[in-house]
């Protein structure tokens, strides 16, 4: 596991939550300030602000994500799921990524760049989960990949035509890409999924991730909160870990791997015999 890429991605993930909590609070980017802190929206705003900068800045990291993880997935099934069943479709599915990705952080911590690396607190049980990190890689990646793939069938076939819960909201900056990217966002999406050839799939998806990004989001505005990037971000700085540090358990390269060490074993006890 690359610990200061992983540092990167938890500090990317805080900055993009914080925006949601600084638009309940504050009205930032000219959002909605929501002060009924009784109520699960209203609370969400605090909460935001400070898991996000705890996130950002790798402090009590796994208890951070732990929480936030919890409030993502209540977030989506009360707002979202009652919507339609496909993320893409209800309006969910940024809270599906944080969700998936606060549950890796559960496992991975904050990385080498954190505050809780700096002062020392790992504990016996962040050591424990620690040993865990690929299998919550793992889970993150074949969520993903499956939200990608659903990108690709809107791009192609049309499916998914609207964000039911996000009408009013700027249209997804990687879905206003020509519509032959559609093409790899299902091929590249079951690659990772599968985790087959990941660390290629998921270099080219962050190509296009990037460039969606740059000529789509930024002509729009500066806050991911407002251009329709956040998602794209999420994605690209997610699957820029699995290109430089791999699928995790359960994919098809690992197995490869073992197939392949198993050969080489074989042809080297021939040779010394």
């Amino acid at each position: 596991m690359n610990s200061r890429l992983l540092s990167i991605v938890r500090i990317a993930t805080g900055l993009l939550f914080f925006q949601h909590g600084a638009e309940k609070i504050w009205g930032f980017a000219s959002g909605q300030i929501d002060h009924r802190f009784l109520t699960l929206h209203g609370f969400a705003g605090p909460l935001e602000v400070l898991g996000g900068t705890l996130i950002a800045f790798g402090l009590f990291t796994r208890f951070a994500a732990f929480i936030l993880c919890g409030q993502m997935a209540v977030a989506y099934f009360d707002q979202w799921a009652g919507r339609g069943f496909f993320p893409i479709s209800n309006g969910g599915e940024e809270a599906v990524i944080f969700c998936f990705t606060y549950l890796w952080f559960v496992t991975a911590g904050g990385g080498s760049w954190s505050l809780d690396r700096r002062i020392g607190r790992e504990s016996r049980l962040g050591n424990v989960l620690s040993g865990w990190e690929p299998w919550g890689r793992a889970i993150l990646r074949v969520v993903l990949a499956f939200l990608f793939t659903l990108h690709g069938y809107r791009h192609v076939f049309g499916l998914f035509p609207k964000s039911a819960g996000r009408a009013a909201v700027m249209p997804l900056a990687m879905d206003m890409l020509p519509a032959f990217v559609g093409c790899w966002e299902i091929l590249g999406g079951l690659l990772l999924a599968a985790g087959l050839f990941t660390r290629f799939a998921a270099a080219i998806t962050c190509v296009e991730l990037a460039v969606a990004y740059l000529f789509e989001a930024i002509p729009r505005g500066v806050w991911p909160l407002r251009n329709g990037g956040n998602e794209t971000l999420m994605y690209f700085c997610v699957f820029l870990f699995f290109a430089i540090s791999g699928a995790g358990a359960l994919s098809l390269d690992s197995l490869r791997g073992e197939r392949k060490g198993g050969r080489t074993v074989a042809v080297t006890a021939r040779v010394g015999s």
